[in-house]
Formats: C-alpha cells, sequence, structure tokens
C-alpha cells in the first residue's frame, strides 16, 4: 500500500510566517563554469515514464537550493531515473534511483546558467522551475547514501548533437542520440514534516537532454520507496538523459 508523508504541519513547527519566506536568488555568481570533479565518476541517470501509479493528493515542502527559496506543491510522480553506463563507463553506486515529481514555480527574471559536462561548456537560460527529484529505493536494493535531492528548471540552450550507447537495468541501446538539453538541476535543501534532508554534494548538478533511439514498449513494475511515498511503478519509454554537471556564473536574463 502506498503511504505518503503528510503535508507541512506542525511537527517542525512549519510556521506560516515561514512559508512566507522571500523567495531570493541564492547563489547567482559563481565565475567560469569548471569541471571541478570528475564527470565520468559521477552517476547518470536515464528517466523513464511512470505510465502507472497510485494517485495521491499534493504534499507541500520548503525547497530551498541556489536559485530559489520557496514553499512549492509537489505533485504526482513522472518518470523513474535509473543509474546507467554511458558508453560503456561503470556505474558509480547502482542503488542511486531518482523519482521526479512535478514541483512548478515561477523563476523571475530568467537567470542565464554557464554549464560544462560531458558534451562541452554550454550556456542555458532558465524560464521556470518544473520539478523535485526524490532519491529513491527501487525493489528493496538499498537507499542510496549519498545521493541529492535535485530541483529542476527548464532551460533553453544549444543541443548537444552527440550519439552514445546506454545500458541500465531496463534496457541496452546503441546510437542513441541526444539532443536538447531540457532541464537543469540544482540540489536542493528539502524540508517537510518530517524532517530535513540537506545537499549532499553542493558540486554536483545535473542537465537532463532529451534522447533518441528505437523507443522501449515493455512495461516494467518496479516497486519503489521514497520520502515522498511507497508505490509501485509500472515505467515504459525512456525520454531523458540527466548527466553530471558543473555550474558556473548566472546571470540575470536582460
Amino acid at each position: 500500500m502506498r503511504a505518503r508523508f503528510a503535508a507541512i504541519v506542525g511537527v517542525l513547527g512549519l510556521t506560516a510566517a515561514a512559508c512566507e519566506t522571500p523567495r531570493t536568488g541564492l547563489d547567482r555568481d559563481l565565475g567560469p563554469a569548471s569541471q571541478v570533479f570528475d564527470f565520468e565518476a559521477e552517476t547518470h541517470f536515464r528517466c523513464y515514464i511512470v505510465s502507472r501509479q497510485t494517485p495521491q493528493p499534493a504534499d507541500t515542502a520548503i525547497l530551498t537550493d541556489q536559485f530559489l527559496h520557496d514553499t512549492v506543491r509537489i505533485d504526482e510522480p513522472l518518470q523513474l531515473c535509473a543509474p546507467t553506463s554511458k558508453d560503456g563507463a561503470a556505474i558509480p553506486d547502482t542503488t542511486e534511483h531518482l523519482t521526479i515529481y512535478g514541483a512548478p514555480d515561477t523563476l523571475v527574471p530568467h537567470l542565464i546558467v554557464e554549464t560544462e559536462d560531458q558534451f562541452g561548456p554550454r550556456t542555458l537560460e532558465a524560464v521556470g522551475a518544473r520539478y523535485l527529484l526524490v532519491p529513491t529505493d527501487k525493489n528493496a536494493a538499498g537507499f542510496p547514501a549519498n545521493l541529492n535531492h535535485y530541483r529542476c528548471y527548464e532551460v533553453t540552450g544549444d543541443r548537444a548533437r552527440e550519439t552514445v550507447s546506454l545500458e541500465d537495468q531496463f534496457g541496452t541501446d546503441e546510437n542513441v542520440r541526444v539532443e536538447r538539453p531540457h532541464y537543469f538541476c540544482n540540489p536542493v535543501e528539502k524540508t517537510t514534516s518530517a524532517g530535513t534532508s540537506p545537499i549532499l554534494e553542493p558540486e554536483v548538478h545535473l542537465t537532463c537532454y532529451e534522447i533518441f533511439a528505437p523507443q522501449r514498449t515493455e512495461a516494467t513494475d518496479v516497486d519503489i520507496s521514497n520520502q515522498i511515498e511507497e508505490d509501485t511503478f509500472t515505467v515504459t519509454a525512456f525520454e531523458l538523459l540527466c548527466v553530471p554537471s558543473a555550474k558556473g556564473t548566472v546571470t540575470p536574463a536582460e
């Protein structure tokens, strides 16, 4: 049976005043993007659409990342992201999974973000918050021990135009085309009535690209557990490849 944590209420003394904390830009000028960690040593994720799950009312959380600090509604799960081998590289931690939940919010002004990943440096324009990525245990394989929560912003930017091979627990695909960046994800601190989940690796961000290959049509049921819920997801087609990224200078868009 699915069990969700309650929405933010008194356990932590999260008062209405706390929920009205002004939204602020927290970190907007970090200098040029640079490779501050080994991209290949961090987990890559291929994300699969959740085609069936147990509907549940929205929850609430306070999210604090480098762009925004505010209270948001956490909607239904949209995708499950599995640890993935890219071009034959080893998966650093096979327990690391992420569930993508809708968590929309505005971003004013839009931000110009300098980033770098395995596909090179890239300038992105972030136009709004869209998702919360939550560390998740799949099929009781073990909860990831050192994985950030992430808040993902819809972005525009140049296509990667790369071809890679991907292998994960749901399939192996050669000649996967990596195209437009859709989301840039900051590590985020999440606070609910159950407590606060701190940022574990502040330097590790994610850029999520659209990918194209012969599409998976098989439906697979997986049991998941995370800080939001316990449920059984049915996953089908893949949609995104989320790769480790470094974040550099962030400036307001004109």
